[in-house]
């Protein structure tokens, strides 16, 4: 994490709740990849040639937590519909930015990535079965944060779909930068101190440009009514 990418989260840790625009760009600074994407803001015109077809698009809002309940989440946009869908969304979600970014093609299962505070334990980190059917699968490991990179391997190690990473049916999702991104999830909240309240990265999935984070939530909701916000004090990141 460089020198601008420390003010950027240090700015919103103090100034409230990053939307997943800002999520992502957070991931990106701790080299966990993310799709490429444009944040509209109300009235703001999209730039096609910025866009790469086909689109998916988003309300983007922190407030707005389950997008695809609300209608929030549009796939497979094409060129010829993209203003019609972006004028759809801005009468649905009126003066809430919108995410236009590549929807990514992808293999095998869709992961979550996370981290919270368990009230007895401290900070920790899971991985496990994502997409919309998480609590349904519950296959999932967890372990106290921050870890090293050889206990994230034995975390993948014992997940029931573990086999998908090693090669089952021809499958070889990189067992090794998964375990990466395991351990920069715990980097990161550990980063925050006690700004931090919850990680999600769900789903994450492996393309051919590795893992990448189609989607990210960072609730930083344990700070903001007793921490002390000035600049550097407690809730910064060093």
């Amino acid at each position: 994490m460089n020198q601008q990418d420390r003010i950027q989260l240090n700015n919103m840790l103090i100034h409230g709740y990053p939307d997943e625009f800002e999520t992502k760009a957070i991931l990106s600074s701790f080299g966990i990849q993310v799709p490429r994407s444009i944040r509209l803001l109300p009235e703001e015109k999209l730039d096609l040639e910025a866009v790469t077809f086909p689109a998916v698009v988003k309300v983007c809002s922190s407030r707005i937590l389950h997008k695809t309940d609300q209608g929030g989440v549009v796939l497979g946009v094409e060129s010829g519909k993209i203003a019609e869908t972006i004028d759809v969304f801005r009468k649905k979600f009126p003066n809430i930015p919108i995410l236009v970014e590549e929807q990514i093609h992808f293999r095998g299962p869709e992961l979550i990535v996370g981290a919270m505070v368990d009230p007895n334990f401290g900070l920790a980190v899971m991985v496990g079965m994502g997409g919309i059917l998480t609590e349904l699968y519950k296959d999932v490991s967890f372990r106290l944060a921050p870890l090293t990179f050889r206990e994230a391997g034995r975390m993948i190690r014992e997940l029931t779909i573990a086999p998908a990473f090693f090669g089952y049916r021809g499958l070889n999702c990189d067992p090794d930068h998964l375990a990466q991104i395991i351990t920069s999830a715990a980097d990161l909240a550990h980063r925050i101190g006690k700004s931090f309240s919850h990680l999600d990265i769900n789903p994450l999935v492996f393309s051919n440009k590795g893992w990448i984070a189609l989607d990210a939530k960072l609730i930083l909701g344990r700070n903001q009514k007793n921490q002390d916000q000035t600049p550097g004090k407690n809730n910064s990141v060093n």
